[in-house]
């Protein structure tokens, strides 16, 4: 046990134990130093409690054997404390920080959400997202960002500078309460745990500029026919646009970036359609494939990607945004096995739908005989 030379921290502490014990009667105590540095610190810490004894709200108790030290303190009356301390009991904090929220309206649901989240934290005088009960300016202003992240516009996606420069009037305001705010989402189920910081801003379109959305295939954009190119990086906001320039035959999304430019340039057919996903997929990839999908009147897609954990679930992603069957490529077991190295289990791939595509590979992961590879390590091939 910490042990304080400090009275206000020491009686502090006491307090701090009270609040975490829900406020509940039970023998509180705490352990003044008995190492000083002079006599006059320890007189200083002696009178001071002395004090508070006086005003009722601690009893003393003192060393047997050095008669002239305090051995513990033991907390009395609470409410004498706080009083002699000036501090305001948490469950007040609480209840004050809940009733300033309540007069706050939020404009999205995330905003909504969130202020549902920490006003349910606080009426139990607990904090939320490291914000302490009752910190009301520190909530609203990751409230207020959180609806700006998520405004809707008609126009092409704001990136998150000018997004928060135009909503918020500072430019800088929503990244100061990034973290926060995608742990949330994170939590929420909103965003998948293992993105990134820049992938879970591509995935929401808040990324300062989104990236292109690289696709091989009998594509045109704008008139533009793109079938005789490798590949082409299309403006997110203008593949709404995209059109069949003939016949698809399969649609395929690869990971990472080295696999997309062998495959696109190595083991693509003419009919074939390849997306680059750039790991988890961004919203603009997310709704180009779901044009392409529905351009092509597709059931079915295919999915390349690393055979781990990450990739199992980036492949689950995917199934989950589209309404078709996505179909593992390059990821089994026995290639894992072949070219792969031993890893240790990853349980947490135990509660993958059965009826996901992805389930068995899930279960291989999860099994003694897991085994992970990159997927650069193999040469790319025809779907």
């Amino acid at each position: 046990m910490k042990r304080h030379t400090d009275p206000r921290e020491l009686l502090n502490a006491l307090l701090d134990r009270h609040e975490r014990g829900g406020g509940q009667s039970r023998r509180i105590t705490a352990h003044p130093s008995q190492a000083f540095t002079d006599r006059a610190a320890r007189d200083h810490l002696t009178e001071a409690l002395k004090a508070a004894r006086e005003a009722g709200s601690i009893t003393i108790d003192w060393d047997r054997d050095a008669p002239h030290l305090i051995a513990r303190i033991v907390l009395a009356d609470p409410a004498a404390l706080y009083r002699l301390l000036g501090r305001t009991p948490l469950a007040e904090q609480s209840a004050a920080g809940v009733e300033a929220l309540a007069d706050f309206q939020p404009r999205t649901d995330v905003g909504r959400d969130l202020l549902h989240a920490i006003g349910t934290k606080w009426g139990e005088g607990k904090s939320c997202l490291s914000i302490a009960a009752g910190c009301t300016a520190e909530a609203l202003a990751l409230i207020r960002a959180a609806d700006a992240a998520f405004t809707q516009f008609d126009t092409a996606p704001l990136p998150l500078r000018t997004r928060s420069a135009r909503l918020l009037g500072d430019s800088k305001a929503i990244e100061r309460h990034l973290s926060k705010l995608l742990s949330f989402l994170k939590a929420t189920g909103r965003l998948a745990p293992d993105l990134s910081r820049n992938e879970a801003l591509d995935y929401l379109g808040l990324a300062k500029f989104p990236q292109p959305v690289l696709v091989a295939g009998p594509i045109a954009v704008r008139g533009a026919n793109t079938a005789d190119l490798a590949y082409v990086g299309v403006p997110p906001e203008a593949m709404s646009e995209a059109s069949l320039a003939g016949p698809v035959r399969s649609i395929l999304t690869i990971e990472n970036l080295e696999s997309f430019h062998r495959h696109v340039r190595e083991a693509r057919g003419p009919d074939d359609v390849v997306i680059y996903c750039g790991g988890f997929p961004a919203q603009g990839v997310v709704k180009a494939l779901r044009h392409i999908v529905n351009a092509a009147n597709a059931s079915v897609i295919h999915h390349w990607g690393d055979i781990d954990v990450g990739g199992v679930r980036i492949g689950r992603f995917i199934e989950a945004s589209l309404p078709v069957t996505v179909v593992p490529h390059l990821m089994s077991s026995d290639i894992a096995v072949a070219y792969g190295q031993k890893k240790a289990p990853s349980p947490e791939l135990t509660n993958i739908a059965e009826e996901s595509s992805f389930a068995s590979l899930a279960a291989f992961l999860a099994s003694e005989n897991s085994h992970w590879l990159e997927q650069e390590v193999l040469d790319p091939a025809p779907v």
